[in-house]
């Protein structure tokens, strides 16, 4: 899932400092998109947390969303990311937020989803816009919520991770081991069984392969530059890929 940073888009100009929202531990501000995507409720019978997974009114509301807006595949694939990286930070051996962690988990793939896409930013960015407005609802602390943004839009972006806290790093990891396996041989087997056995990988491959390109099949753009654009590749017929050394030829300025 390693990808390269890309342009931003419908970015407001103008910072709100979210400090005098929401309750904070200290000031954060945040830019934000200039058009906001309404994030549905999840009913309450859908609001029930899996066996290890963290219970608290966060975890079972965003279980509640993945369950009731998402698919069996995205479902199953944000369990296992959070098992994962949840390992991952266990063996670790310093403190991290399990909590945050579920919900980055839950969020991260949201983006790939009509209901949560916007027109012109990156899937990642969407996700990461969507547990902010989630978080900002439930008064949580701004660092906690830059925290969780940082985590899912930057889950595909490579070298960054490790120099933001902990979460961030463990979450860009537990999707790369369930996407492209990195780190595969590093879990006992009879873990990995036993998570894949209660959160099956059916026809996954391909499946969440398909799941990426309907995300931003409708807006190619986005996926320039970044390991999304692999995709457009495989699938789109006449797609055609950016080049960094053609666009840096193609400057408009002339050699001095």
């Amino acid at each position: 899932m390693a990808n390269e940073t890309s342009k931003s888009s419908l970015i407001d100009e103008t910072c709100n400092t979210c400090n005098n929202e929401v309750g904070s531990d200290a000031p954060v501000t945040f830019r934000r998109p200039k058009v906001s995507i309404h994030l549905p409720s999840s009913q309450v019978q859908y609001q029930k947390v899996q066996a290890r997974v963290p219970d608290s009114k966060l975890t079972r509301e965003a279980t509640g969303l993945l369950r009731e807006f998402s698919t069996p595949l995205l479902f199953n694939h944000s369990h296992r990311v959070f098992f994962w990286a949840d390992e991952m930070g266990r063996r670790s051996g310093q403190s991290y937020d399990s909590e945050l962690l579920f919900i980055c988990a839950a969020f991260h793939d949201l983006g790939l989803l009509k209901r949560f896409s916007s027109e012109a930013d990156r899937f990642e960015v969407d996700g990461a816009n969507a547990v902010r407005q989630f978080l900002e609802h439930h008064n949580v602390p701004s660092t906690r919520i830059q925290t969780a943004w940082d985590a899912i839009a930057l889950h595909t972006t490579p070298g960054i991770a490790p120099y933001k806290p902990l979460e961030v790093e463990l979450l860009y990891n537990g999707v790369g081991l369930d996407v492209l396996g990195i780190g595969y041989h590093d879990f006992p087997q009879d873990l990995r069984t036993r998570i894949v056995a209660q959160y099956p990988r059916t026809d996954f491959k391909q499946g969440i392969a398909k799941a990426f390109l309907g995300g931003f099949e409708h807006k190619t753009q986005t996926a320039e530059a970044t390991c999304n654009e692999d995709i457009c590749s495989h699938f789109l017929r006449n797609y055609k890929r950016s080049n960094f050394y053609d666009q840096i030829q193609n400057s408009p300025f002339e050699n001095s």
